[in-house]
């Protein structure tokens, strides 16, 4: 072959190359363009399908829409398609919370909501309810709050309830329900969810007769509405069919909790088979039906369940539902005499509640921090409304008086004008009077705005000192969780009370308005709650008696005084009073006449028993310390549990 005829061929080589080369391109890029347009097909089937419920209907099973999503998620971050990387990643995400993977679920969410200007107002909206539900399952309740806040500043949501309750302040959760949620039209699936989750706050606040109540109603409204949508198909039958098979499954659970086993285990096999979708439903009735089967001793039909649940759990985030489980399979371990495993599952579960406990502290600590700050831009703003109120009516009376002054003073001129208009000495003194009457005007002006700012002056130092005592109490407890000595620990706590119970006061006065009077009812049942709430941890009825004159305000140093006196009598009371009781009953009475207050604060508990007094403790010498600041008699009663009696004369 000659140089010429090489040549040649190599050109000819090199020209198929590159043919083959676009070839391979046009290829690659007509599928990439397929997957790409499949990709957006399965986006907009989903849209149309959880947007237009009632339009379309759901063609996969969650399963599959994962399955389906995720291939579609991992093609699009293969190919480097970021656009196709966000469209995807909004239905994947809400399909991660359904099947509650909060671990896979939390990323997703987390950088949508960073490219948030590409949502519209529905799908920002579902992002950040989604994201917060995620962060409080993970108990993360810091990130939970800051998303809270975030839904509240757009005007999105109107309550902190379900904080309240992640939190552990069940009664707080439910009275924010009740007063912020407005309960949906019948025959609705948000009205049956509406009943779900206020009978959970009863269940959790062991109100079992008030959650039975309640579940129900529901149930008789589930059926109601399975009647009214065979008429209107305004809802999909298969979801109100698991409303009322899980309002069944909640009132066996409540019977058996009251000691009632009938008609459980068929009921709690229909609730398993009708949730579907909703796993975390299906794992607490397989778990209560494993103890149904314990109850009766059917140990085999047990153990399938507990296994069954145990699988169920494997990507769950929820500390309620394995702590449940936990327990349960113990229990089963327990009741076929295989003790080892019992006290294994035993001491897990020990552990998790012990977790459980403690995240519960640490949360309501966070929200402590972060509702202090939320109640106090809120009654800025509200005092800020009415100050603007009160300075425009203040400017518009002003404005009356002024031009009926100005009214008068111009017929008083025209008048003296007529009379003395060649008297120039008239004239002259009318001058002055008009000086005067200015000079006047002025030093009122003075004087008014003196006065106001005094009082934002007095105003911003009670706030201050609210706010300087909620960082001590805020540091005191951070110590508290670098500390593992109990009685170290216990102490700090008393400390802690004690700063809250001062606190308080000066949150009083700042709300009020008031500077020298505190409204004693308002500020005892506050005290008393927060007391409630620290060391109401076994979960025992104890049930808070207050009889206080709603009317009656009493000085700020009397105030303190009592306000320590109860703090350390009702801590003594929850700390000392029902350890061998399953409930019981604490007690305050405030009297107060023209001239002197009477207070009473009683509870039924246990006594002092053989125990000496502890008269020398750092509690009976502070209400004694107070007792004297007040001149006031201490009387102390063993006879029914613990009776202080304290009575002092008003000043």
């Amino acid at each position: 072959m000659n140089q010429k005829a090489g040549q040649l061929v190599i050109i000819v080589l090199v020209l198929l190359h590159n043919t083959a080369l676009a070839n391979v391109k046009q290829i690659n890029d007509n599928g990439l363009k397929k997957a790409r347009e499949k990709a957006i097909h399965l986006v907009n089937l989903w849209d149309s399908v959880n947007y237009h419920p009632n339009k379309y209907k759901d063609p996969y099973s969650i399963e599959i829409w994962d399955q389906l999503l995720s291939e579609q998620y991992a093609l699009a971050l293969l190919n480097k398609d970021q656009d196709l990387v966000f469209k995807l990643s909004i239905p994947l995400s809400f399909t991660y919370h359904s099947e509650t993977k909060f671990k896979k679920g939390i990323p997703l969410l987390e950088a949508i909501l960073i490219q948030k200007e590409k949502l519209d107002t529905i799908q920002y909206k579902e992002v950040l309810i989604k994201l917060e539900e995620e962060y409080r399952a993970s108990n993360n309740i810091e990130k939970a709050i800051k998303i809270r806040k975030e839904r509240i500043e757009k005007h999105f949501i109107n309550n902190y309830w379900e904080i309240y309750r992640d939190c552990g302040l069940y009664n707080a959760a439910k009275s924010d329900l009740i007063q912020f949620v407005k309960i949906p039209d019948l025959y609705s699936t948000k009205r049956l969810n509406y009943y779900f989750l206020l009978g959970g706050l009863y269940t959790e606040m062991k109100e079992i007769d008030s959650a039975l109540n309640i579940y129900t109603i529901a149930l008789k409204e589930a059926e109601e509405t399975i009647i009214v949508n065979k008429k209107t198909s305004n809802e999909e039958d298969q979801k109100l069919v698991y409303w009322k098979a899980c309002f069944m499954g909640l009132i066996v659970k409540c019977n058996i909790e009251k000691g009632d086993y009938s008609n459980s285990i068929p009921t709690l096999k229909f609730n398993i088979l009708q949730s579907f979708e909703n796993s975390d439903n299906k794992i607490s009735a397989m778990n209560t039906l494993s103890k149904v089967y314990i109850h009766f001793k059917q140990f085999k039909e047990a153990k399938i369940y507990l296994d069954s649940a145990t699988i169920l759990l494997t990507e769950k985030t929820s500390n309620v539902l394995e702590v449940d489980h936990l327990l349960t399979t113990s229990n089963y371990y327990a009741a076929i005499n295989k003790n080892d495993s019992a006290y294994y599952y035993y001491k897990i579960y020990n552990n998790k509640k012990e977790e459980l406990y403690q995240n519960v502290q640490k949360n309501q600590s966070v929200l402590l921090l972060a509702q202090m700050e939320i109640a106090n831009r809120r009654d800025e703003l509200l005092e800020s409304n009415k100050s603007l109120f009160e300075s425009n009516k203040e400017n518009n009376r002003q404005k009356i008086i002024l031009l009926g002054l100005l009214v008068s003073l111009v017929l008083s001129i025209i008048v003296g004008g007529i009379i003395y208009i060649n008297s120039l000495a008239k004239s002259r003194s009318n001058q002055k009077i008009a000086i005067q009457s200015k000079l006047i005007n002025d030093n009122s002006n003075k004087i008014e705005a003196q006065f106001n700012h005094n009082e934002l002056l007095l105003k911003e130092l009670h706030h201050r000192v609210k706010n300087n005592l909620q960082v001590m109490y805020s540091l005191l407890n951070l110590q508290k969780r670098r500390n593992q000595d109990a009685d170290t620990i216990e102490t700090l706590s008393s400390i802690q009370n004690r700063i809250h119970t001062m606190a308080l006061v000066h949150q009083n006065l700042y709300s009020s308005g008031d500077f020298e009077m505190v409204e004693i009812a308002t500020y005892i049942k506050t005290l008393a709650s927060h007391l409630e709430t620290i060391y109401k941890v076994d979960r025992k009825k104890i049930e808070m008696v207050f009889n206080i004159d709603e009317a009656l305000k009493l000085p700020i140093e009397t105030v303190v005084a009592i306000g320590l006196i109860v703090n350390e009598a009702v801590s003594n009371s929850f700390k000392y009073a029902f350890k061998n009781q399953p409930n019981g009953k604490v007690m305050i009475f405030i009297e107060s006449s023209s001239n002197e207050t009477e207070i009473k604060i009683q509870d039924n508990g246990e006594g002092f028993g053989q125990l000496p007094k502890k008269e020398n403790s750092l509690g009976m010498k502070l209400i004694k310390l107070m007792c004297l600041q007040l001149k006031a008699t201490h009387l102390l009663d063993q006879t029914n549990g613990i009776t202080h009696y304290i009575k002092f004369k008003k000043e």
